[in-house]
This record gives structure tokens, C-alpha cells and sequence, in this order.
């Protein structure tokens, strides 16, 4: 018997290795539902905000590699996709976006929910199509998923209400399965010659983005043989331990002096899977070498001497055999002296005022954190004061660490903490979350409980937007528009049915967080932070300072 254009679609999925499908049920897509509620091999997990499914198929992408799919209706289902994808997209997380669309029949003539959904996602996906027969359905679900893992982006087909349920005459065909660990390498003359750069350098650097994430050992091999420091971007996080003698931490507005020093001095730069976008934080003068998949990411925003275009990992090894062993000189031990003095600013910073009365100290919080979880948990981040605390005081070894990085959405926290659990349940898996953030999107916190997702949301509670406060001061303005009225988080959780603890006393956090953990239970730890700490930047400008002391003068007296 022929089998229905949806059985065709699930089958495709399958061969393509995926295991989940996020999203809300809805009137367009029932049918497609129906024949993923029969077919057993891959597990629907409803959400209750179709931007958490996405949120959570990108995460599920960037945890594993292999494709990320989310659902929703036509009209606002579809619409609601749109931000998660969006992360997908700037991420480069390979990601299937199912949407439903009103009937053939009725297509054009402004029926009830009907969207134009291909025009909607022209800019947020690679591949974006309708499916209008059932005959198209094998080839274009096989060409999707193909585009989204080859090229590393959001692809999206769109289903008639009809059509899922028609018939499929033609013989089953199988297609190629592309997977992202199909690896190339650069020439042996610009492997050469990048070798031959490296060894003439006296002050080399790497910068480690999210695209050697998966290449640690083979960017480990490269440093130590060549005693080159790391620096990494804040998606490149974990790419290297933070306590090994050659990691300086990250750069940027939330990273670590000895960072910037080695930019600032580094006569050769190595990029490894970035292509950073804050170009006042690069070397001056510097050779660069550019390590990347995709060839229109070489020199994309830096001038770039040598273009090394191959995946991370292989690119990485051959150089790492082509390049002289270097001994430890005077240049990493400068580095690592000051890191060493960094590490004990910010471990002072976490300790003092622990006892002021103004709210835990934030930095206490991350610092507690990196201290009890395990060393390979999967760590989500979400974006604001947070992500500052984190990405500064939390010390990382062996932990996942996902974060939107290039769309720098709130929000994000939670769900892409619920998809690490799913995509790898032998692993912790943590939410470090503000306030702001966690309430977008905090109704799916009980997908957690639905699904028995035991993940543990650190809520850093500061009763702000605490970000834009200090953005608005930065640039001169007094604070407006950032103060929020929160629930009670804790009972928030204990009244879903998960644990919640309320934390006000900084002696109180680790014990809190031992609590959640231990408890295997979907978890809130919902902590009161001091609402006046500032996410300082590692060095600061005449003009930050200034615009500062104006915002503080305003606030204080008036415009």
C-alpha cells in the first residue's frame, strides 16, 4: 500500500538521525501529527511557546551536530518559530523548520491564518520551500535536510493541509545522508606556509571561536607544541580548560585582561572558527591566520595573510605536525603570570561584600557554581548580566557550554538547557539565567516536568534588566524602563511540580545548589542578587567613564 506523503517525511528523518521534534500541535499540522504520533521512532515534545521549540531544536543542533527540527502551525505557530531560528541561523546550527499552511484551495485568497510563510522565512533559511504534491515530498525533505547540515543553516518546508495525508505512488527512494563530520583540508603549499609564519612569530596567539569547540585536543596540540596562549570569543568558551597554563580567558567587553594584553602584543593571531566581529579588540599590526569550513568566512571582516579553509579539526592536526616545538618562553609566562594575577582579581571581586545586605553577589554565584556541578555538565547560558558572570567567574574544564552568541537572544536559558538533557541524559544539565530572561519564556519550564528533564535554572534575581541598565548609564542616560516585578520563582517551581529553592544569604548558595542538583527533579534556584553590581569591562574608555558619571548625575539629581 502506498505509503502518505507525512510517513514519507518522518522516514526521511530518520535516516537523516533524528530523534526529536519540538512544537505545539495546531489545526494545519494535525495531520502531519497523527502520523508522527503512530510512527514510534522519533518523540514529539510539545512546548508551550512554539520560540522555546526553536530555542530547543537549535540548542539540540549545536549540542550534537545532527539536525534540530521544530514545528508549528500555519500563522502565528509559524511566526512564533521565527527567533529560535534566527539563533540557528547566526550560529550556524543545522536546523529543520516544519510549518503548516492553510489549503491548497485557499492559498491567496486571505483565509483565516493564512501567512505568506515562504516570503516570512526567505531570510532566515538556506532552503525554504512549499511542498504542494505529495511526489515532491521524498526529494525535497531529503534536499533540506542536506542543505541545513551542509551549509550549517535553517532549513524550512511548508505543508499544505492536504497534503501530509496524500497518497505517495512512486517508489521509495533512498537519498544520501550529508553528516557535518565529513572533514577537508587546505593545500599542502598554504599549509606550508602557515607553518612557516607560525614558527618565525615571537608572539603568537590563538583565538578560538565556537568552530573549534569540537576540536579541543587538536587546538590543544597546535598550543602546547608551539607554547601558543589561547585566548577564545565568548561562544568559544571550553575550547580550552580555563585553568591550563596556555588559556588567557576571553576577549571582549566580557573577558579577561590577559586577553586583551596578548592582543594588544601578539605579532601573529591564528583564528580558529570565528570570524569576531568587534575588530577594536584584535591586534594592531599582526599577521593573521585564519582557520575556517566555509570560504566566504576567510578575511570576512579582518584583513587575513594566510587563508586556511578545511575543517577545524585536520587543519589543526597537520599544522601541529608541520610546526617546530617551541619551548615555554618568556612570552606564555608573561601571559600566564597575569592571568594568574586575573584570576585572583575576579576570585576576590566574587568574595567581597558577600556580606553587605544589597543581594548576593553575582559573581559569588557563578564562582559557587563552577564549584558544584560536575566537570562535564552541559552548561546554558542565557543573555544579559549573567552571561557576564558566567562567562568571567565560572570555571570551565569539561562542561558543554551553549549560549546564543550571534543573536545574543533572551530567553534562550532554559530551553536550550531542556534540549542538552534530552540530547545527552547522563549529563547535568544547568540554566544560568537573569530574571528578565527566565520570565520570557519560564511557562516552559514545566516541558521539564512533562518530559522528566531534571535540569536546575540558576535564576540570577537582581529585579532588572540589569544589561541595559548599565548600557543606558554607559551612554549617558539615567536608567528607565529596566525595573521588573517578579513572582516568587521558587514557589513558581514548587507549584509545577518541580523543587524551588529561594536563596537571599550568599552562605546560603552553595548549599542551594547542591539541594537542586541532588534532587533529580526539575529545579528552580532562584537567588537574590545585588542590583548595583556592573558588568566593568576588563578596561574601560574615557567615554564609558564619562557617560557613566553623567547617567549617575541625572539619576541622582534629575535632567
Amino acid at each position: 500500500m502506498a505509503r502518505t506523503a507525512a510517513e514519507v517525511l518522518w522516514d526521511t528523518l530518520v535516516e537523516h538521525g533524528v530523534e526529536y521534534v519540538f512544537g505545539i500541535p495546531g489545526d494545519s499540522i494535525d495531520p502531519l501529527l497523527d502520523s508522527l504520533r503512530r510512527d514510534r521512532r522519533i518523540r514529539f515534545i510539545q512546548v508551550r511557546h512554539e520560540e522555546a521549540g526553536a530555542f530547543m531544536a537549535s540548542a539540540y543542533a549545536k549540542k550534537t551536530g545532527r539536525l534540530g527540527v521544530c514545528m508549528g502551525t500555519a500563522g502565528p505557530g509559524a511566526i512564533h518559530l521565527l527567533n529560535g531560528l534566527y539563533d540557528a541561523k547566526m550560529d550556524h546550527a543545522p536546523v529543520l523548520a516544519l510549518t503548516g499552511q492553510v489549503g491548497l484551495p485557499y492559498i491567496g485568497t486571505d483565509y483565516f491564518q493564512e501567512v505568506d510563510l515562504i516570503h516570512l522565512f526567505e531570510d532566515v533559511a538556506v532552503y525554504d520551500y512549499q511542498v504542494a504534491d505529495a511526489s515532491q515530498v521524498a526529494t525535497m525533505v531529503a534536499q533540506a535536510c542536506r542543505t541545513a547540515v551542509a551549509k550549517r543553516g535553517v532549513a524550512h518546508l511548508s505543508f499544505p493541509f492536504e497534503v501530509p495525508s496524500q497518497r505517495v505512488h512512486t517508489p521509495a527512494v533512498s537519498y544520501a545522508v550529508v553528516r557535518r563530520d565529513m572533514e577537508s583540508v587546505p593545500t599542502t603549499a598554504f599549509l606550508a606556509e602557515a607553518s612557516k609564519r607560525i614558527d618565525s612569530a615571537q608572539r603568537p596567539v590563538i583565538l578560538a571561536g565556537k568552530g573549534a569547540r569540537s576540536s579541543r585536543a587538536a587546538v590543544l596540540a597546535l598550543a602546547e607544541k608551539g607554547s601558543i596562549p589561547v585566548v577564545n570569543t565568548l561562544p568559544g568558551k571550553g575550547v580550552i580548560a580555563d585553568e591550563h597554563p596556555l588559556a588567557l580567558g576571553g576577549l571582549g567587553l566580557l573577558g579577561a585582561k590577559p586577553a586583551h594584553t596578548a592582543m594588544e602584543h601578539a605579532d601573529l593571531c591564528i583564528m580558529i572558527g570565528t570570524s569576531y566581529p568587534y575588530l577594536e579588540f584584535l591586534p594592531k599590526g599582526a599577521q593573521v591566520i585564519q582557520i575556517d569550513w566555509e570560504a566566504s568566512q576567510i578575511g570576512k571582516r579582518y584583513p587575513v595573510d594566510v587563508g586556511l579553509v578545511g575543517s577545524a579539526d585536520p587543519t589543526l592536526r597537520l599544522l601541529a605536525k608541520a610546526i617546530q616545538a617551541r619551548p615555554k618562553d618568556a612570552w606564555a609566562d608573561k601571559l600566564h603570570a597575569e592571568r594568574l594575577r586575573w584570576f585572583q582579581w575576579i576570585d576576590e571581586q566574587a568574595k567581597a561584600r558577600v556580606h553587605t545586605g544589597h543581594g548576593v553577589h553575582p559573581q559569588w554565584v557563578a564562582d559557587r557554581l563552577s564549584h558544584v556541578v560536575d566537570q562535564d555538565a552541559n552548561i546554558a547560558i542565557d543573555v544579559g548580566n549573567s552571561l557576564v558572570w558566567m562567562a568571567r567567574n565560572f570555571r570551565i574544564r569539561d562542561h558543554g557550554w551553549l549560549v546564543s552568541s550571534w543573536l545574543g537572544s533572551m530567553g534562550f536559558g532554559m530551553p536550550a538547557a531542556i534540549a542538552a538533557k534530552l540530547a545527552e541524559p547522563g549529563r547535568q544539565s544547568i540554566a544560568a539565567v537573569g530574571d528578565g530572561g527566565f520570565a520570557m519564556l519560564m511557562a516552559d519550564f514545566v516541558t521539564a516536568i512533562k518530559y522528566d528533564a531534571p535540569i536546575v535554572v540558576v535564576v540570577f534575581n537582581n529585579q532588572r534588566l540589569g544589561m541595559i541598565k548599565f548600557e543606558q548609564e554607559v551612554h549617558g542616560l539615567p536608567e528607565f524602563g529596566t525595573h521588573l516585578w517578579n513572582p516568587d520563582f521558587a514557589s513558581f517551581a514548587e507549584n509545577s511540580g518541580g523543587k524551588g529553592f529561594r536563596v537571599d544569604r550568599a552562605e546560603e548558595v552553595e548549599d542551594a545548589l547542591r539541594q537542586a542538583i541532588a534532587s533529580r527533579s526539575p529545579s528552580v534556584v532562584d537567588i537574590a542578587t545585588d542590583p548595583d553590581e556592573k558588568p566593568m569591562p576588563p578596561r574601560i574608555s574615557f567615554a564609558q567613564a564619562r557617560g557613566y558619571a553623567e547617567a549617575i548625575f541625572r539619576e541622582t539629581f534629575g535632567h
